[in-house]
């Protein structure tokens, strides 16, 4: 019985695609676009707006289903509960959603969707787990352009704890859940995932290192931030919300411990250091 994976030409799915692959895991990949699927894949169309009927059909010989949660703001819920719905129509016996970290008590105003779709799954009859997904260090290492021509990295944070994790180690924790519950081994519902505990401050001071020049966290409180965010040609509505998940970050919000994580990937998250280095090479390189 196969693996199944939404969303599987996007920044996450991608990356899990490529690893099932690699570990031999039966992987099908599930995509609006299936010529954008890697060749050798087994690639099935799924368009969340689609009817049930359509996108169960899809979901054929699937026995676990990723869901990996879209970016699409305006119907992120329904398109989730499309792919639920379709789940319990082909007979899935797992779901496994990327959701975010703490989703049913944080104050991170992205929680919504993510408190919704959990509650939803729950509700459903089928087995789950959900992997709730801390901050990508991608999210602030993918804008060093602006951070390095400044010498400040803009945030509302301040000295608050993150525990950031590479978009590969959080791959590698949905892959390793679901080849756990493909093969029917013990898997928790839920896992808080997180890696190494930071601040923006050190965040800061490791790409002054690799940069050749100091550069600072330039921390402000939450509705200065959004306004520069709006400066840098975010939507208001966009940038309030990401100004108020630094500042629920600043008490919190994105900090756990690596526990879960190290469980399920059998090893250390990849260094952020490393990652760092690497993101200032590739930045400076793009100049």
């Amino acid at each position: 019985m196969s693996i199944a994976v939404s969303a599987s030409t996007g920044q996450l799915g991608k990356v899990v695609v490529d690893l099932l692959v690699k570990r031999n895991a039966p992987v099908v990949a599930l995509a609006r676009d299936t010529s954008k699927v890697p060749a050798g894949v087994e690639a099935r169309k799924f368009d969340y707006k689609s009817d049930a009927a359509t996108l169960a059909a899809s979901l054929a010989g699937v026995k676990t289903l990723i869901i990996i949660s879209s970016n699409d703001f305006n119907d992120r819920f329904g398109q989730h509960k499309a792919a639920v719905d379709a789940a319990k129509h082909a007979g899935v016996t797992t779901v496994l959603y990327t959701s975010l970290l703490r989703a049913p008590t944080t104050e991170l105003g992205i929680s919504t969707d993510h408190k919704a779709t959990e509650e939803y799954i729950a509700a459903s009859g089928l087995k789950y787990v959900f992997l709730r997904n801390g901050w990508y260090l991608e999210n602030w290492t993918g804008q060093l352009a602006p951070a390095l021509a400044h010498g400040a990295i803009p945030n509302a944070i301040g000295g608050g704890k993150v525990s950031p994790a590479t978009r590969l180690d959080f791959a590698e924790a949905a892959v390793a859940a679901a080849i756990l519950a493909n093969e029917g081994k013990p898997v928790k519902t839920a896992y808080e995932l997180g890696g190494e505990t930071i601040t923006i401050d050190d965040l800061a001071a490791e790409v002054s290192v690799h940069a050749g020049k100091t550069v600072v966290s330039a921390a402000v409180p939450k509705d200065v931030y959004a306004k520069q965010l709006e400066g840098f040609g975010l939507p208001a509505p966009v940038a309030g919300l990401f100004a108020q998940c630094d500042d629920a970050a600043s008490r919190g919000g994105l900090y756990v411990e690596k526990t879960d994580l190290v469980e399920l990937i059998g090893h250390e998250p990849y260094s952020w250091k490393l990652h760092v280095k690497e993101a200032v090479a590739a930045a400076t390189a793009a100049k």
